[in-house]
């Protein structure tokens, strides 16, 4: 699967690293929810037989080919919802510096000139400057870890966040391919709408033909019905090329382009619905390659440390503080090493009455944490019923396209024979309208069911989770951004 990455594994290093040595941090339990879904052997409705005819980062290729790959490179690149996301992570990611920085010694410098003017016994006034500079230092000892947990709690946050990148490419790549299918169908509409419009409007002149020629087998009415039929087909174009041309301006707003150029750049009408494949693997597979998943857990790991902060402000905290100091009355004295004033000094406080706001911190960060344990056997559940709801449309669909193709052929002949006899003379212009009307149906449910079948593809990937954006993507420098120090 190329580049795709373990993100179970990944957890579960955090767990043993983010929780030893620090007894006020809960230790994590995982959901019995999760539990079962990581004991499942199987999908409840897998395919027999299972395939893979794309790697997982470039699926959207079987959908769209080279086309859409097209629009999704230029997605990744130049989406304005993907640069908010990847800018949202890297916040986080300075979140985790802030947090690290509370862990190490402050120090700072100063330096201060004064003047003051004083009255002599006799009545004089004198002015007299003074000069002092130094250095201050101060540090936290963390004697109970209320530190280290609220940094670990920010670097599992921002390793969260940088999997929600992911996830954002997912939805995006995902909901682009559907636009893109969207518009692809609709432009298939419109074709077989300016066919169908053609073939009633030569049925209707030669109709009015024949009928303008004394044929006694077309009357008036017929030729009134012909021109009902074309009139009704010619109805059916604009609204198809609006909704088209609606497509097309959000796609381009996906894309952050100006309006017009995704229409002026689309070539293609085929979606490729054939041999569709079937990357399945096991439940357990599924919850360690799904980024959401592996993101809720993260941000529930995340919320016991908070829990382990919260407690530790229940205990007493020790400083330490030192300052080293010089004063001179000249500039050039200031530096003296006999004028310097040294200080060492440690203080411990103690919270003795907070109005119970210690012990509610506490309360409100388990609850937080238990809602997060929760979320996180929620968003489980939801990636599987996700691969599941894919599954049984993507088999149902399957299926009922090999019927529409079935009638398709059949509307087809019925037509043929149709036209032939009308021609002839031998049937009368109802049937012939009726065999195309039936011609047109059919193909108008191939074209929408090979629209849902589509769709019903890209859901199956989408649930499916894994690494789409491929090795160069923007992600993966944000990843190793966030899951380094990057110092």
């Amino acid at each position: 699967m190329g580049r795709a990455r373990s993100y179970g594994v990944v957890t579960g290093v955090l767990v043993t690293a983010t929780t030893a040595g620090c007894s006020l941090t809960p230790m994590p339990e995982t959901p019995s929810l999760v539990t079962d879904i990581q004991t499942q052997g199987s999908y409840t409705h897998a395919p027999a037989v299972s395939s893979m005819r794309a790697e997982p980062n470039d699926w959207w290729k079987g959908v769209g080919g080279d086309e859409l790959h097209g629009l999704v490179e230029t997605l990744i690149e130049d989406s304005l919802t993907l640069q908010e996301a990847r800018l949202q992570a890297i916040q986080a990611f300075e979140g985790t510096r802030l947090a690290r920085s509370q862990r190490l010694p402050g120090v700072s410098a100063f330096g201060e000139v004064s003047a003051a003017r004083t009255q002599t016994f006799g009545g004089d006034f004198s002015w007299s400057e003074s000069y002092t500079t130094g250095v201050l230092a101060d540090f936290n000892t963390d004697v109970f870890g209320g530190l280290r947990a609220s940094q670990r709690a920010a670097e599992l946050n921002a390793r969260a966040s940088a999997l929600s990148v992911r996830v954002a490419e997912q939805r995006e790549i995902a909901l682009l391919a559907r636009n893109w299918v969207s518009a692809v169908t609709l432009k298939r509409r419109l074709d077989l709408a300016e066919r169908t419009a053609a073939s009633f409007r030569a049925t209707f002149e030669l109709t009015d033909q024949r009928y303008g020629a004394g044929s006694a087998s077309v009357s008036a009415s017929d030729v009134q019905i012909a021109q009902q039929n074309l009139e009704t087909a010619l109805v059916d174009i604009p609204q198809i090329e609006t909704d088209l041309a609606s497509q097309f301006l959000l796609i381009d707003e996906q894309l952050a382009r100006l309006p017009g150029e995704s229409e002026a750049n689309f070539v293609s009408a085929v979606l490729s619905v054939d041999d569709i494949a079937r990357p399945i693997g096991t439940p357990a597979e599924l919850l360690a390659q799904r980024p959401d998943v592996a993101a809720a857990e993260l941000r529930y790991l995340a919320a016991l440390e908070d829990v382990g902060a919260a407690r530790s402000t229940l205990y007493p905290a020790l400083s330490l503080s030192a300052s080293l100091t010089f004063q001179a009355d000249t500039p050039g004295e200031v530096f003296d090493w006999e004028r310097h004033i040294a200080s060492l000094a440690n203080a411990l406080t103690a919270p003795l009455f907070q109005g119970g706001a210690l012990r509610s911190q506490v309360r409100l960060e388990q609850a937080q944490a238990e809602e997060l344990a929760t979320a996180f056997a929620r968003t489980a559940l939801a990636a599987v019923i996700d691969v599941e709801l894919a599954l049984v449309n993507l088999s149902g669909l399957q299926i009922q396209r090999e019927g529409f193709l079935n009638a398709l052929e059949t509307a087809k002949l019925s037509n043929e024979l149709s036209q032939g006899r009308y021609q002839q003379g031998l049937t009368s212009i109802l049937a012939v309208l009726e065999t195309q009307r039936s011609l047109n149906a059919a193909e108008q449910n191939l074209i929408l069911t090979e629209q849902a079948l589509a769709n019903a593809q890209i859901d199956l990937f989408l649930s499916l989770g894994g690494d789409w954006s491929g090795e160069d993507g923007r992600s993966a420098d944000l990843e190793t951004l966030l899951f380094t120090d990057g110092e």
